[in-house]
């Protein structure tokens, strides 16, 4: 299950998302989280701020690296609480039919496994769309790329503190 996950995961998350995880981006962004418990969206941009300030970091080339450092760093936070969620209660969870929303629609139940791997495919796809809707903006130029690096480092993001408070909301207490 979890290898599936991950082999999902490798298939739908851009190519600069899949970069190595620095041990000091994953400590910074760790750093940051801890001190920001009540406000974990204020360490988005963590790694790509203070990267983009340094000389390579500043060309287009270099921001997109910065991007995807970022990104890797949530990706890697991501894949964590996917997993945490499917060995959980959520994961367990065997939804019925009934209780989906028409656009959801299911014939039969279904496992909550695979409820959270269809949401993660969905997500990746619609960041994919997301960003490149916004990217347009500066279509024709080099912005464009720099614009969508920005777009799917800061909505990986939210997706890991997202499926993080989702993970310690159905956590046993």
């Amino acid at each position: 299950m979890t290898r599936f996950l991950s082999l999902l995961l490798a298939y739908l998350i851009p190519a600069t998302a899949l970069a190595q995880v620095r041990p000091d981006d994953r400590a910074a962004i760790e750093a940051c989280l801890q001190s920001a418990k009540d406000n974990p969206e204020m360490c988005i941009g963590t790694i790509y701020r203070p990267c983009t300030d340094t000389r390579e970091g500043g060309t287009t080339a270099g921001m997109g690296e910065c991007a995807g450092r970022e990104t890797a760093v949530w990706s890697e936070r991501i894949e964590a609480s996917l997993a945490a969620l499917m060995a959980g209660s959520l994961g367990q969870t065997d939804a019925q039919p009934h209780n989906r929303p028409k656009e959801n629609r299911r014939d039969g139940p279904v496992k909550g496994t695979d409820i959270l791997r269809d949401m993660q495919a969905t997500f990746l796809i619609w960041r994919a769309k997301k960003c490149d809707t916004l990217a347009m903006q500066a279509e024709g130029g080099s912005l464009s790329r720099v614009i969508y690096g920005l777009c799917t480092y800061e909505e990986t993001a939210r997706q890991a503190l997202w499926l993080k408070a989702l993970e310690q909301d159905t956590a046993p207490r």
